[in-house]
């Protein structure tokens, strides 16, 4: 894939090959030499579609694929930057917004999941050539560190630990499980958020978000928020986006609405993201923070006092580039 003024690769660009319905069958993101590879699941009549952060979607011509032959494509989409809207009421707030409507909201929230999306993709393929530190702490309810460990390793897969669109709708961000004989006083998990869930039609749908301009005019943040009547656990937060580049540089989070024993606030997570001179994007470092559920029982059995007794906490960051 060529850029259309100078005839330069295009690197990390999102690129999805789209069925005669407009489904999308396949996606792939280009390597810093522009190339990719898709692979239609039939023989037929097919679209590409390119995104490119800070770039309108483009639509290649129809390309016929025949069963089992390799078709090599030359793309030039055309420079077609996305102009934002301009903040006219700070603080407005959008509810069920529509992905890349040309509203303010819309194109924003369509960039960061196209960065969101992009990252996820060269972490999956194995794109990106760099070690992590990970880390794990256990704090005090106060937060106060009581120990920690760390490692360096090469697993680059997706830090944040998420759960399918329709699981989360279901149940929450917070699933608690009854006693097992593993764990006798049942257990909780915690997920976050990624590219699949915070562009969801089910999330779209059941959240509100709101732009506001940094102090610096650097960047712009869009917060998030359950609707009203939204029930069960959540979470609400922000995306931190570059004002002149459109790319997204972090995503922060906090889980709300939760059970009756999570009496302190602090549980949340965030992710920040960073462009490498490759092209590609990856998470630079990450955060994600729950509570530790306890149980005291007193005058006998039947009588249980359930808190919070510390802190879990995991994160991570790059520890070598290329």
């Amino acid at each position: 894939m060529l850029a259309a003024r100078d005839s330069t690769p295009i690197p990390s660009a999102l690129v999805q090959l789209c069925d005669s319905a407009g489904a999308t069958v396949a996606r792939a993101a280009t390597g810093a030499g522009g190339a990719f590879r898709l692979g239609a699941p039939t023989p037929g009549r097919y679209r590409v579609v390119i995104l490119r952060i800070g770039q309108h979607p483009w639509l290649s011509p129809v390309v016929d694929l025949s069963d089992g032959a390799d078709k090599r494509l030359t793309l030039v989409p055309p420079d077609d930057p996305v102009v934002l809207e301009a903040i006219t009421v700070e603080g407005r707030t959008a509810c069920r917004p529509v992905l890349d409507d040309q509203s303010l909201i819309g194109s924003l929230l369509s960039e960061a999941e196209k960065a969101l999306t992009l990252t996820k993709l060269a972490m999956d393929s194995g794109a990106v050539g760099y070690a992590v530190r990970t880390w794990e702490r256990n704090l005090t309810p106060a937060f106060t560190l009581v120990d920690s460990t760390g490692e360096l390793s090469l697993d680059r897969a997706w830090p944040i630990r998420s759960a399918p669109p329709e699981s989360l709708a279901r149940h929450g961000f917070v699933y608690e499980e009854g006693p097992s004989a593993e764990w006798p006083h049942g257990g909780t998990t915690w997920f976050g958020p990624d590219a699949v869930t915070l562009f969801s039609p089910w999330f779209l749908e059941t959240h509100c978000f709101r732009v506001s301009r940094s102090a610096d005019q650097e960047v712009l943040e869009v917060a998030f928020e359950p609707a009203r009547g939204r029930r069960g656990s959540d979470i609400e937060g922000k995306l931190v986006i570059g004002r002149r580049t459109l790319e997204l540089r972090q995503m922060e989070w906090r889980y709300v609405r939760l059970p009756a024993w999570v009496n302190l606030r602090g549980a949340g997570g965030e992710l920040a993201l960073q462009r490498l001179p490759s092209g590609v994007y990856v998470p630079k470092s990450w955060r994600m923070r729950a509570p530790v559920h306890g149980i005291t029982t007193f005058a006998g059995p039947t009588r249980r006092w359930e808190r919070v007794v510390g802190w879990q906490e995991i994160g991570g960051e790059i520890a070598e580039r290329p």
